[in-house]
C-alpha cells in the first residue's frame, strides 16, 4: 500500500473511533440524564437535567460532523494517483505534507506530520489544481509543490 493509502485507512479508522466514542458518551449521558430525572424534584435537579439536554444536543452535531466526514473520505478513492491538488490527492511543499479529504488538521503519522484538510480550505484553494514544481503566492510566501500524489 501507498502512503496515501495507509494514511486514509488511518483516518477512517481514527474518525470512526472518534464516532463510537461519542456514541458511547451520548449513551453513558442519556442514561444518566433520565436516571437523574426520575423521583427527582426541585431547581437544583431540573438545572441538571437541562445542563445534560444541551450537553446531548451538542454530542449529536459532534457526531452528525464526524459522519459527514466519513462520508466524505470514503467517497475518495486513495488509490488514484493525482497529477494535481486536488480532492483525494497528497502533496508535500517546503517539506510537509498535505492531504486533502477531510478537516481533520495535524496528525503524526509514521513518523511524519501531515495536515488533513477540507477543499474548504484557504490554502487548499489557493493550491487547487497546482502541479508539482508550480510555485503558488499564498498568505505572502512562495509555496513550491514538490510532489503530488
Amino acid at each position: 500500500m501507498t502512503l496515501k493509502e495507509r494514511l486514509h485507512a488511518h483516518l477512517l479508522g481514527l474518525l470512526q473511533t472518534q464516532l463510537n466514542n461519542l456514541h458511547t458518551l451520548h449513551q453513558q449521558l442519556s442514561q444518566e440524564s433520565t436516571e437523574t430525572g426520575k423521583g427527582s424534584a426541585g431547581d437544583k435537579h431540573e438545572v441538571g437535567i437541562a445542563m445534560a439536554q444541551i450537553e446531548l444536543e451538542k454530542l449529536a452535531k459532534q457526531v452528525q460532523l464526524i459522519e459527514q466526514q466519513l462520508v466524505q473520505l470514503k467517497r475518495l478513492d486513495p488509490a488514484m494517483p493525482c497529477t494535481q491538488i486536488q480532492m483525494g490527492a497528497l502533496w508535500q511543499s517546503a517539506g510537509r505534507l498535505y492531504y486533502a479529504a477531510v478537516a481533520v488538521g495535524q496528525l503524526e503519522f509514521e513518523g511524519k506530520a501531515v495536515f488533513c484538510l477540507s477543499a474548504e480550505a484557504p490554502v487548499f484553494q489557493a493550491l487547487r489544481l497546482k502541479k508539482q514544481h508550480d510555485n503558488v503566492l499564498f498568505n505572502g510566501s512562495t509555496w513550491l509543490i514538490e510532489s503530488v500524489d
